[in-house]
């Protein structure tokens, strides 16, 4: 690649993110699927685990699929249920917990009915790392159990500790090498099909005409897949990869990059009912549309009902179901977003509370389901580690997320108070857990006790990273397009922030069926550049009205069809 051709910003843009080398630019800038993408036999475990899969299809054997509910289990599952279904393979069962009456990962009642379906091997997806004792219960039941997960293995502070499986697929194992230890969930289970499928290629080439049988038909099958159909499976992927916010660099960028072009022609009838419902335009999604449009649809299901409603949106084969099901997600999605707003008025800011170190609050009349968004827009008011809770199925239960900036890492801190939580697990960044309700009242002062042993990483908050100063008449296509080549963006390739100094609109306006949102007018030559801010406060509102420092990415609405360049704003100073 000549740097040279690069646009002045583009470079600008790439050394903010200390891409500098040639290589590395040509690497960021043009992702090669052929170069980019790992095999994945360099994930530790996956030789057996494909040679056990085999073995399951050549004996006929019920193979279960245990997915996570969120949107990085939920999209994995239908890959693997898709993947089974392309090979002709039958005899697998979907199962996914709920998440308010089972909870998150592998639970022994869940293993008691899939082995009265005399299921022999379950591959989980994005869960089952930290069932250490569920594993053990499922291979005392015959049943094999294949961990595919991308969360961190249990520490007792030594060592790791992995569940006892049949075998562990996870490249944040100490003992796996595999280039990129940040897949999300979904991204893993891709790997595995991956595998299967490539060794099923070589096997069914080798394989003369023989009688049929189940495993000639399986290799028949393979035979008629057209070259590099594993590739349409990153539809999923790229939703996972991108709702499950894993950083968007080295493999994560290329399964991204790659996934939204195959998401932009996507066959899945569910995903296109939503797309045409929400007015979004195919030809030109982005990473904003998976993270506004279709996650929060996905993730609607389990907070407000059944995951089981988006794992069948996804992989519904009938067009006029589909479409029965988007609207069934479309309604708790309306739902959950009234409940969050309902909840969120009852708190108050200002509370004695959120003046602690650590932030603990609760109410057995919150739902589950939406705890995490609570979290997080606490979060985003305080910048503190924030725990909220709420009435779990079991009436002597409470359950709760929590979530922060990543100055503490969140499962640490649940760990110094294992003698209260009956149970936690999850990221750096955000987590879930439960406890008996007769100790609710002990949890703001144990978790404020604990996070003075727990290392604290320190995080300039309040501080925006501006890539660029610059002016209105910058904001054109040439500047946009010198943006938009650094995409797809997420964790670790944000969005480029701009700075536009000494600046006053001429004109404010709210809008929105609430007149939740605004609208600002500034000009620029002889026209005008609009941006716009959603769910604005009148705080805000003022600061537009006087002279100010407008700090905004560029972007481009496609609602009704037409391409408009616009300015988001992110703050006004």
């Amino acid at each position: 690649m000549n740097l040279n051709e690069l646009h002045p910003l583009t470079k600008k843009l790439l050394e903010n993110r200390g891409i500098t080398d040639e290589k590395e630019i040509e690497k960021f800038l043009n992702p090669s699927y052929e170069k980019d993408i790992y095999d994945p036999f360099l994930i530790y475990g996956m030789e057996k685990a494909v040679k056990r899969i085999i073995k399951a299809i050549k004996s006929e054997e019920v193979i279960a699929i245990y997915s996570d509910y969120d949107c990085d289990g939920v999209p994995g599952g239908v890959l693997f249920r898709d993947f089974f279904e392309s090979i002709g393979y039958k005899n697998v069962l979907m199962y996914i917990p709920h998440r308010h009456n089972e909870g998150y990962g592998l639970h022994n009642a869940a293993i008691d009915k899939l082995k009265e379906q005399k299921v022999s091997v379950m591959v989980t997806v994005d869960s089952g790392i930290a069932n250490l004792e569920e594993v053990d219960y499922a291979s005392s039941k015959g049943i094999d159990v294949i961990v595919t997960d991308h969360h961190l293995p249990v520490h007792d502070g030594k060592k790791q500790v992995v569940p006892k499986a049949y075998c562990v697929l996870n490249s944040k194992q100490d003992k796996c090498e595999y280039p990129d230890d940040m897949l999300c969930g979904c991204a893993v289970a891709w790997k595995l099909a991956v595998a299967v499928l490539n060794t099923l290629k070589e096997e069914a080439s080798l394989v003369e005409e023989t009688k049929p049988n189940a495993y000639s038909l399986v290799l028949q099958k393979v035979k008629e897949l057209p070259e590099g159909y594993e590739k349409w499976f990153l539809d999923l992927v790229a939703i996972s990869t991108i709702a499950d916010m894993v950083p968007l660099k080295n493999e994560n960028r290329t399964l991204a990059y790659f996934g939204l072009k195959v998401l932009q022609k996507t066959k899945r009838h569910g995903l296109n009912h939503i797309f045409y419902n929400q007015k979004v335009s195919k030809e030109n999604l982005t990473e904003d549309d998976i993270a506004f449009t279709i996650a929060p649809r996905i993730n609607a299901a389990s907070r407000m009902g059944h995951p089981i409603q988006a794992h069948n949106m996804l992989y519904e084969k009938d067009m006029k179901l589909a479409e029965h099901l988007v609207l069934d997600l479309e309604s708790l999605n309306t739902a959950r977003k009234s409940e969050v707003k309902d909840v969120l008025e009852e708190i108050d800011f200002d509370h004695s509370v959120y003046k602690e170190e650590v932030i603990v609050v609760g109410n057995e009349g919150w739902t589950p389901g939406i705890l995490g968004l609570i979290a997080q827009k606490i979060i985003e008011e305080t910048s503190k580690p924030t725990f909220v809770w709420g009435q779990g199925e079991d009436e002597n239960i409470l359950k709760g997320s929590c979530r922060s900036l990543g100055d503490v890492h969140v499962v640490d801190l649940m760990r110094e108070v294992g003698d209260i939580l009956t149970g936690f697990g999850g990221h750096e960044g955000a987590g879930g857990f439960e406890f008996e309700k007769q100790k609710k009242d002990e949890l703001l002062k144990a978790f404020n006790e604990a996070v003075k042993k727990v290392e604290k990483k320190e995080i300039k908050n309040g501080d925006i990273l501006i890539d660029e100063e610059i002016s209105f008449d910058d904001v054109n296509d040439v500047t946009y397009n010198a943006i938009k080549v650094l995409a797809p963006f997420g964790v670790e390739n944000p969005k480029p922030t701009f700075s536009f100094p000494k600046v006053k609109p001429l004109s404010v306006r709210r809008f929105g069926k609430q007149m939740e949102h605004l609208e600002v007018l500034y000009k620029k030559g002889n026209s005008n550049v609009k941006a716009i801010k959603f769910f604005a406060d009148e705080d805000l509102e003022k600061k537009l009205n006087e002279e100010h420092k407008l700090i905004a990415h560029f972007e481009k609405s496609f609602w009704g069809g037409k391409g408009e360049l616009r300015l988001r704003i992110i703050n006004v100073i």
